[in-house]
């Protein structure tokens, strides 16, 4: 009986583990550049968004386990040319990016199952900071899609 018992506690031990996210990696990857680092529970997503893009905010934290704010120092562009290289070694999947004058911004998600599993959204805006949220989410292609479009039409 304690060796079942020991069993099922080291498989728990090492499922706990294995949850790990690829924001989660980075993080501890580049840690010594991370100037700020907060995890918000989602339950207090509401207060981070505009009146005008609550409802596709909300929809996207309903479905949220885990949100995580990061500020890096991006001194000679040295953090984001590491994240480039992780999303290349993770295969995340590009959303989409936008541009404008220095001002850069990305959203990726890691797919798993035909469901997406993390969103990551880094911007900066100089070459001196870089923000990333991460986003532990479940959601199907089709939900993410709708999110997207809805943000779309709304601007």
């Amino acid at each position: 009986m304690k060796r079942l018992i020991t069993t099922i506690l080291i498989c728990i031990a090492f499922a706990i583990n294995a949850q790990n996210t690829a924001y989660s990696d980075f993080y501890k990857a580049n840690k010594d550049e991370s100037q700020f680092s907060m995890s918000v529970p989602v339950s207090l997503g509401g207060f981070f968004s505009d009146e005008e893009e609550t409802e596709e905010f909300e929809e996207l934290m309903k479905k949220a386990e885990h949100c995580k704010i990061v500020i890096f120092n991006n001194e000679n562009n040295a953090t984001e040319n590491n994240f480039k290289k992780f999303t290349r070694k993770k295969g995340l999947k590009t959303l989409m990016k936008v541009r404008d004058g220095k001002d850069k911004a990305g959203v990726f998600f890691i797919e798993e199952n035909d469901l997406v599993k993390e969103i990551i959204i880094r911007a900066n805006s100089d070459e001196e900071k870089m923000v990333m949220i991460g986003l532990k989410i479940t959601l199907t292609k089709d939900e993410l899609a709708s999110v997207v479009s809805k943000v779309k039409k709304d601007n």
